[in-house]
């Protein structure tokens, strides 16, 4: 991270410490009180340079003076207040043009008024924003003990699934799929979770391996500030101990990539490469003792694309809490960055079985272009319900905000091996395996349709992905009330439907002073898109000549020196790249 946020941060300090001179005796707002005392908070973009002179030691030394001072600031230690990123070479452009090395969590005593602080923060000049590090929650239901389960998400043969009946072919058609493929390791699916289970057979050969990584030194050899991350990443002790923490993440990741054809467990959806990204952490003795923040998954989400994950897996969610959007920016940023990276972000609809139309559900209702947000069905093709009481929906759902559903009921999956929530304590490896409910388990079979879609088709970016996926669902009468593409997955479909795509020809750009740019090229469509470096601007048709776009590029944006520009229409097609001096 660039150091140039001494000044600007000492000055909120300052502010702080004028504005909270008392602890206060106001009860905390019940309703930021998960929060726990903290806040993440993004400091507006400096005019000039400023800089640390050595180390971030004189930020800290302000911050311990503060805590002193106030008693509002956790402890008077180094940790009171942390960058959202660590401070690393490799990601300094990518961080600094998202503005991520001006985001930092601020920890204030778990008693203190977190409302008022909030509010003092927002008011203070030099704050973009200020809001509550909320905790999230893992989309999954605690799984059943573990045992043998069909797999009637793959190829469901109508013969009943434990003891219940269910409807031939309402499944995603993978034996169809993987006849033409079963996925290429040069595709990474990042599993932002709990964790994983490295050492289980049916996973491990296909669990990732940093090759700029050298095992076991106890070095951060890449440069992006995480020790020895050889298999993936611990986010929040920066290091590569991916050890699954509750069980989810591994679940996940046995349904997306467990290993197909090796005499062992289960099958996974495709044959790529899964990397681990656990933000998750462990804070007491007992098993479902872990904890999970916005900071962190934004952290992951960062990791993910600075690895160069083709698909993230995001199967958690903020819950049904009441927040509103000026309280998750950071976490919008962060899978906004993921879209300008062009990474497909796959999300739950949820479990608690609501229209998320109407609720404030995150990241699902970000609805940004590189996102799938999915629901789970069950095995006749109907919305996952108990299977006694069909109207009871449990999966969440919403015709304007969900855009499909996947088998997300009774799915027989990898387990991890050890003392967590869903872990199996059995050391015999063949019992690994356990059967779980849930929009988790949905999202995770789209990532791996994803994935064997990027096998086949190398070239396709995160829309054509998108669309294949959401153009060739099975389209069912029970579930078009509910989601918008009225459908379930198809894995085979979505490999082998026709797609129209329109590549549009980039022949000049221009780019005012002011920002202004004007583009000129052919068979470019309304809603398209400038794209430089990691940068998007929508842009529009000048005057109603289909030849000519223009856009604006914020002045803080603006290029300079020479640099590559591409366009990208709605539905996928990209044009040639041209390089721009200025």
């Amino acid at each position: 991270m660039r150091k140039s946020i001494g000044l600007a941060f000492a000055l909120l300090l300052t502010f702080a410490a004028f504005a909270l001179t008392q602890k206060s005796s106001a009860q905390k707002s019940s309703r930021l009180a998960i929060a726990n005392g903290q806040v993440i908070v993004k400091l507006k973009a400096a005019t000039r340079p400023l800089t640390i002179d050595a180390t971030n030691d004189q930020l800290f030394a302000v911050a311990q003076g503060v805590g002193s001072e106030t008693g509002w600031l956790r402890e008077a230690t180094t940790d009171a207040i942390e960058p959202l990123l660590p401070a690393t070479s490799q990601a300094n452009d990518f961080i600094a043009e998202h503005g991520f090395d001006r985001v930092f969590v601020m920890k204030f005593d778990p008693q203190a008024d977190l409302e008022e602080i909030i509010n003092r923060l927002k008011a203070n000049a030099s704050v973009e924003y200020a809001e509550p590090n909320i905790p999230l929650v893992v989309g999954g239901v605690i799984p059943d003990d573990p045992g043998f389960g069909e797999q009637w998400a793959l190829r469901n043969l109508g013969l009943g699934v434990f003891g219940f009946p269910s409807t031939l072919d309402a499944d995603i058609k993978a034996t169809q799929a993987w006849e033409i493929t079963e996925g290429s390791a040069n595709v990474l699916i990042a599993v932002t979770d709990t964790g994983l289970d490295i050492t289980h057979p049916d996973l491990a050969p296909n669990v990732y391996t940093n090759p700029r990584e050298i095992p076991a030194n106890n070095l951060d050899d890449d440069n992006n500030g995480y020790v020895d991350d050889v298999h993936g990443a611990n986010i929040p002790e920066k290091n590569g101990d991916v050890s699954d923490v509750f069980g989810h993440g591994t679940q996940m990741s046995g349904i997306i990539a467990a290993k197909l054809n090796n005499t062992v467990g289960i099958s996974g959806m495709s044959q790529s490469k899964l990397v681990p990204v656990k933000f998750f952490k462990r804070v007491g003795p007992g098993p479902n003792d872990i904890e999970v923040t916005i900071a962190d998954a934004a952290r992951a989400i960062l990791y993910s694309i600075n690895i160069g994950a083709d698909i993230i897996n995001a199967s958690w969610s903020s819950g049904i809490a009441t927040l509103s959007d000026d309280e998750v920016q950071t976490l919008q940023s962060a899978v906004t960055a993921s879209a300008e990276a062009g990474v497909l972000f796959v999300t739950i609809a949820g479990n608690e079985g609501y229209d998320i139309d109407t609720r404030n559900y995150y990241p699902a209702k970000f609805r940004l272009p590189n996102q799938i947000v999915v629901a789970a069905s069950q095995y006749n093709d109907e919305m996952w319900h108990p299977p006694n009481v069909p109207g009871r929906i449990l999966s969440g759902f919403g015709k304007a905000s969900v855009d499909l559903t996947a088998p997300g009921m009774t799915i027989f999956t990898t387990a991890a091996h050890g003392s967590c929530a869903a872990c199996v304590a059995v050391d015999d490896p063949t019992v690994w395996y356990n059967t779980i409910d849930g929009t988790s388990a949905a999202a995770a079979y789209v990532s791996g349709v994803a994935a064997l879609i990027k096998s086949r088709f190398n070239d396709a970016n995160h829309i054509i992905i998108k669309r294949r996926i959401l153009e060739s669902v099975d389209v069912r009468d029970s579930l078009q009330p509910f989601v918008i593409t009225g459908g379930r997955l198809n894995a085979h479909r979505a490999l082998t439907m026709e797609l129209t795509i329109t590549p549009p020809v980039l022949t000049k750009l221009k780019i005012k002073p002011n920002g202004k740019t004007f583009i000129i090229g052919e068979r470019m469509q309304d809603g398209a898109t400038l794209i430089i470096g990691s940068k998007s601007y929508p842009a529009r048709f000048k005057n109603g000549d289909f030849s000519r776009l223009v856009t604006s590029i914020p002045s803080a944006e603006l290029p300079t020196g020479t640099f590559q520009a591409k366009f990208r229409n709605p539905d996928g097609g990209e044009s040639n790249v041209i390089s721009i001096t200025r």
